[in-house]
């Protein structure tokens, strides 16, 4: 199934992909040879500067749920028991690697040893973290103030703008090359993509 599932949809996808790409490619590069000025008046209409401190400005606003979690803890502890005996019971009882890998189709592959094991790897990381929010829900029900402590220790803000702050720094070195050179940058395009436009060309239309 795996195989079938390569070479009727993935591969003949990629080699259409590449032969596709090879030609924007050849068109760009001789774009850049013959017609520098109109490129580069292309490059200018397409390219857009997209500023990480916008697109993650939600992402630096605090949201305090504390208050309500502790406020609703008991219905809250509630429904994690709950949650957590139906899952746990499940994960161990329900979920058979071997049944799962069967259901891949990998029973009969060199692959079947490696699925189950990472089945079995993932069955008992969950069951792994089922235990710990049982151990949470506890806290949160008998001993709330402890784990309120342990919370406000724990708890640390990290903000986008700290990390990004190098994503939204401009850096024209390669398209002040590219406009000084275009020609060069032309050619060494063009020979890539017809490299590539004439590989996967004759895989195209010429399969056998």
């Amino acid at each position: 199934m795996t195989d079938l599932l390569f070479d009727q949809f993935l591969l003949p996808f990629l080699i259409r992909f590449f032969f596709v790409f090879g030609l924007i490619g050849l068109a760009v590069g001789a774009g850049l040879m013959f017609a520098p000025q109109g490129m580069h008046q292309v490059f200018e209409w397409m390219n857009r500067w997209v500023s990480s401190r916008r697109s993650l400005r939600w992402a630096n606003v605090p949201r305090d749920v504390d208050a309500e979690i502790y406020r609703f803890s008991r219905r809250i502890w509630v429904l994690l028991m709950l949650l957590v005996i139906y899952s746990t019971f499940v994960l161990i009882m329900q979920v058979q690697a071997d049944q799962f890998v069967a259901a891949l189709g990998l029973q009969d592959t060199r692959y079947s040893l490696v699925a189950e094991i990472g089945v079995k790897t993932v069955q008992w990381f969950l069951i792994a973290g089922e235990l710990l929010v049982l151990a949470v829900g506890i806290m949160l029900f008998f001993f709330p103030a402890t784990l309120f402590a342990l919370e406000k220790r724990a708890n640390q803000w990290c903000s986008t703008h700290h990390w990004t702050r190098e994503a939204d720094v401009m850096r024209m070195g390669f398209d002040s090359w590219a406009q000084s050179r275009p020609r060069t940058l032309g050619g060494l395009i063009a020979a890539g993509a017809l490299f590539v436009g004439l590989n996967f060309g004759v895989m195209l239309f010429f399969p056998h």
